[in-house]
């Protein structure tokens, strides 16, 4: 955990306008906090009083959160965490200053507000619906916040991670007694929405993957040509069956062509679950990534995108819109990698198809090979420089 702070913390410093950096840094210093008082066998009451105690973890949790709202309103999610903790140190400390609570409280309200405008019959955001009900459950009457939630729960469309997300934030706030009618309320809806939904499954190992494109003709110097796409496909195939492979994993990569669709198709070969995020909408993505190096690779996408074991992530549909100093591939690799993470760094397989040279610009194989090395160490390199020699072995 320490590690992970120190990192955060650098990567903060160098990019102290990116409001996702800043929030992870804050959701990695709150479960540094949570980890203080959360200990087995506590009562209620012990887990109240050693809240308390840490209070100085409380705050530095708080300070990223709300530096990551204020560089970006649109993050509400940072908003609304920086709020309810801010609401925490006050119900643990007895003190606060009321008028940033409530000027906060506004510009989340705000935030939610400018996100749930974007609706559209055929796209209702659960998000921004779920992110008002947890502000009504800091400062509402009980019939206010379950119909808020209520609103939440008739659009998440059984998507039991989403429940259960928010039902743990709840939690927290029953496990500190914190305005025990509203949150008891709250926790009954999510209860019983998930009552009525089997657990997700859960993968065995998780396969994330990084690796070149097929060169684009025009490209200056030679890296990934066409004729040792079947060199290539062999390889990561190879590496997959010695890494046992099959049904019971998770594959997760993005959709360029070459190493992407290679990997793609290789693990819907063998059943293997795929998640594929990309970082743009379809047709820019395919203009950039994929149509270059001819229809056939475009058509294998969509083959990819159509099969059913395939389920085709769109970041500007997922996240937002990239803020302005941000680079998509970075931020692509960073959801790439923390998705992976989030099943248990210990389940986590990088695979990658790589030079081991830096790329044609941010965000490339390297950056997500060298983020992978910093957390899990479970990294499989397949060097273009000896598979593409005549003869040469991974």
């Amino acid at each position: 955990m320490a590690e992970k702070i120190v990192w955060l913390q650098d990567l903060a410093e160098r990019f102290p306008d990116n409001p996702e950096t800043l929030a992870l840094l804050g959701r990695v210093r709150k479960e540094a906090w949570l980890a203080a008082w959360r200990l087995p066998g506590a009562t209620p009451e012990q887990m109240l009083a050693e809240a308390a105690s840490w209070d100085g973890l409380l705050q530095d949790a708080i300070q990223p959160y709300e530096w990551a709202f204020q560089r970006d309103p649109r993050h509400y999610y940072s908003g609304i965490n920086a709020l309810t903790l801010y609401h925490l140190l006050r119900h643990l400390s007895g003190t606060a200053d009321e008028a940033k609570l409530k000027t906060f409280e506004g510009a989340v309200r705000w935030a939610i507000q400018s996100a749930l405008i974007r609706e559209t019959p055929d796209r209702r955001d659960y998000w921004a619906r779920v992110t008002l009900g947890d502000v009504e459950v800091l400062t509402s009457d009980t019939p206010v916040v379950v119909k808020a939630y209520k609103n939440a729960v008739i659009v998440a469309e059984s998507d039991w991670f989403a429940l259960d997300s928010s039902r743990q934030q709840l939690l927290l706030l029953h496990d500190l007694q914190f305005r025990v009618p509203q949150v008891e309320a709250a926790l009954a809806i999510f209860e019983q929405s998930l009552a009525k939904l089997e657990e997700p499954w859960q993968p065995r190992r998780v396969f994330l993957f990084s690796g070149h494109m097929i060169d684009a003709p025009d490209r200056p110097t030679v890296r990934f040509p066409p004729d040792k796409e079947p060199i290539a496909a062999a390889a990561i195939a190879k590496k997959l069956d010695e890494l046992g492979a099959g049904p019971e994993d998770l594959a997760l990569c993005s959709g360029a062509c070459g190493g992407d669709l290679l990997f793609a198709e290789a693990c819907l070969q063998r059943g293997i679950r795929l998640r594929v995020r990309i970082p743009f909408e379809i047709p820019e993505f395919l203009q950039r990534s994929v149509s270059f190096a001819g229809e056939r690779w475009r058509d294998r996408f969509y083959a990819m995108k159509d099969n059913p074991l395939t389920t085709l992530l769109i970041m500007p549909q997922e996240l937002g819109p990239t803020p302005d100093k941000a680079n998509p591939y970075v931020r692509s690799n960073l959801w790439q990698l923390y998705n992976a993470l989030a099943w248990g760094p210990e389940k986590v397989h990088f695979i990658c198809l790589w030079n081991r040279q830096g790329g044609d610009g941010p965000g490339g194989t390297q950056h997500l090979h060298d983020e992978v090395n910093k957390r899990t160490g479970q990294v499989h390199v397949l060097d273009t420089n000896i598979l593409f020699t005549e003869g040469g072995t991974p």
